[in-house]
């Protein structure tokens, strides 16, 4: 097993590698966000208010996904496997029915293409009938299911014929889409074509942080190769591989024929795809961050303009670009950072949320949902204060006439979080890792509260 030092993820690591550079830009912590206003904001009118998960990062045992080989060979950039995860694959109607039992209105979650399709071009009918199961469990439950097509992950035959670097590509992934939408899509209401195709792309384009990614890519590199050695393939190539100016261009295509093969099925079916935005902040007058912005996500906001429904938006943290300018005023500090062991809690700003919601609608003229946002805290005093002050960031740009449809807390339980495994703690709920048994925390109440009556 590897050191977690250099382990991996699809977020934290990527943001970290990016924002060391930039920690001495933002203010210490301190208490000065004080609490939201005490007058209540409510939100609009069949404002979907839900939770976030992802089938290999809750179901278990996907042992024909890509990432699945990649936990389990040498060298690895995984700290540990994922193994049974939370379980959910046999337990999905428990958690259906503590969401709803909690107050939310919405599900987001993933099917997972390499239970769909083992082998290339045969698809398991036993598989879509199992997710056609939890569609129907979220309508039970008065639930609406949010469904994401690619979270990730992809089967093992796809990554052995060179994933999305493979000209064939986007033609598969639309094939894949075309089937689960003729099986299941009745049952949606919103689908995702990929979660979060340019992750590693936005983080890589701030500036300096090119270098930093060094040493991962070469770790990320040796994975790869000792896959394609496993599997006697010419090159293994999974959404971490680190050639990302080839597989850009790749994703773009997969995300444009995936929703034109679900639109096809589905016409009246709302679809997207899902971005990680990191919200780049001028930190001097002359900041190049509209540079920065344009560069992370320029071709994805073209690509939401020509195919996409709405656009899935996911913000987490804020980064201070810098010129050579003069010094802007430092943000007003953070509350419950002295007992964070992460410089990532510092980027944790909610503002960083109305700023990207207000970015991508402007850039594209399309609805937004908030499909993930969320902290890796153990301290849940510092989740809930977190939820307030970010609802009432994302309640001013629903003022200003921003279409946001709906709000999805990343996540509803502790869950499988790439290559940083089990550590880390989004979660509403905690899961036991061997008994799997679920239970909220204070945070789960406090945000479905707020869902239960539209406001907070």
């Amino acid at each position: 097993m590897k050191n977690k030092s250099n382990s991996t993820t699809r977020r934290n690591f990527l943001a970290g590698v990016a924002g060391a550079a930039l920690v001495s830009a933002v203010a210490g912590p301190g208490q000065a966000f004080g609490a939201v206003e005490a007058k209540r904001k409510s939100f609009p009118k069949n404002f979907r208010w839900g939770v976030a998960t992802a089938a290999h990062q809750i179901e278990g045992n996907h042992t024909n996904s890509d990432f699945w080989l990649m936990e389990n060979i040498k060298p690895t950039t995984f700290a540990e496997r994922s193994r049974d995860a939370c379980d959910s694959y046999h337990r999905y109607e428990e958690d259906i029915a503590l969401l709803a039992s909690l107050g939310f209105n919405t599900y987001r979650f993933s099917v997972e293409w390499a239970r769909i399709e083992p082998s290339r071009g045969c698809f398991s009918i036993a598989e879509l009938d199992y997710y056609k199961r939890v569609i129907e469990c979220c309508h039970k439950h008065n639930v609406a299911p949010a469904v994401t097509f690619m979270h990730s992950t992809t089967p093992l035959w796809f990554a052995e014929s060179e994933g999305f670097l493979n000209p064939d590509a986007p033609a598969l992934f639309a094939r894949y889409c075309s089937t689960v939408a003729k099986a299941l899509g009745s049952g949606m209401s919103f689908a995702f074509t990929i979660n979060e195709p340019q992750v590693q792309y936005s983080f890589r384009s701030m500036p300096g942080a090119a270098g930093s990614f060094a040493k991962r890519d070469q770790a990320a590199y040796a994975a790869h190769e000792a896959a394609a050695k496993a599997t006697n393939c010419k090159r293994f190539v999974t959404s971490d591989y680190p050639d990302i100016e080839a597989l850009k261009p790749m994703l773009i295509a997969g995300h444009e024929q995936g929703y034109a093969a679900i639109k096809a099925e589905c016409s009246s079916l709302p679809v997207g795809v899902t971005l990680n935005i990191s919200d780049f902040a001028p930190s001097t007058e002359d900041s190049p961050y509209r540079e920065v912005r344009k560069k992370a996500y320029g071709d994805w906001m073209e690509a939401c303009k020509r195919s996409g429904d709405l656009v899935g938006v996911q913000v987490y943290r804020q980064f201070p670009i810098a010129g050579k300018g003069t010094p802007l005023p430092k943000p007003e500090p953070l509350p419950f950072l002295a007992g964070e062991k992460s410089m990532l809690a510092s980027f944790q700003r909610p503002e960083a949320l109305r700023n990207g919601v207000e970015y991508v609608n402007e850039e594209t003229g399309k609805p937004i949902l908030v499909t993930e946002n969320g902290m890796d805290t153990d301290n849940d005093a510092r989740r809930i204060w977190y939820i307030d002050a970010v609802l009432a960031s994302l309640h001013e740009s629903i003022a200003k006439g921003v279409p946001v449809l709906g709000y999805f807390h990343w996540s509803l339980i502790d869950n499988f979080e790439w290559a940083q495994g089990f550590k880390t703690k989004y979660g509403l709920v905690a899961v036991d890792r061997q008994t799997f048994k679920r239970t909220p925390k204070p945070s789960a109440g406090h945000l479905g509260a707020i869902a239960r009556r539209n406001a907070f």
